[in-house]
């Protein structure tokens, strides 16, 4: 388990108590909302396409690597659900959900891709039940919604939090102090305030 697994962990812990954080989380400063991005999508505006399957390829290589251990495996997923968003863009009808309903359509596809290798018979019945579990989608789904408020933070807040939480150095705070520039005494509080803002942005 390395220290960006760990580090995110230990954010999701501390914040998963919260609830609706996966549908009302922003979008960083300036950025376009998924509703505009999806509208723009409807218009055959391509970069919107590409903003939007950028936005969300972590969450849906996520799911697909809880059932699919082969990376071509993987990678087809990957194409499928985007295929299957391309087409029910017109359908959708609450963009909030987006998230939620990648991860359904994620998980029905990377079945279907095991499935279409190998005898269904001997598909592994832990792995299907595990991605079928809500507690894993939940994490999933979680884990996807502290990525994006995190961009929504200011550059100090999220440098901290990505010193304290995702570096893969783990650096003491007299080496983030001086990479920061702040009192290695202002650590803790700052960290404390940052990680409020975190919540605001998650309820």
């Amino acid at each position: 388990m390395g220290p960006i697994y760990k580090g995110m962990m230990v954010l999701f812990t501390g914040l998963k108590g919260l609830s609706g954080m996966a549908k009302n989380f922003g979008n960083a400063p300036g950025a376009p909302s998924d509703g505009d991005l999806v509208q723009r999508c409807l218009e055959g505006d391509q970069s919107a396409w590409t903003q939007l399957v950028n936005r969300y390829q972590r969450l849906i290589y996520s799911v697909a690597r809880v059932l699919c251990m082969d990376q071509e495996d993987t990678a087809d997923v990957f194409q499928y659900t985007c295929l299957d968003l391309y087409k029910g863009l017109p359908e959708l009808r609450d963009v909030k959900a987006l998230p939620a309903w990648l991860i359904t359509v994620t998980r029905r596809r990377a079945i279907s891709v095991l499935k279409a290798r190998i005898p269904a018979s001997d598909v592994d019945d832990k792995r299907e039940a595990a991605a079928e579990g809500p507690d894993v989608l939940q994490t999933i789904e979680h884990e996807h919604a502290i990525e994006r408020a995190l961009e929504q933070l200011p550059d100090r807040c999220r440098d901290l939090i990505d010193l304290l939480y995702f570096n893969v150095n783990q650096p003491s705070y007299i080496d983030i102090s001086e990479k920061l520039g702040i009192p290695v005494a202002s650590i803790g509080p700052t960290r404390a305030r940052c990680l409020d803002k975190l919540r605001k942005l998650l309820t």
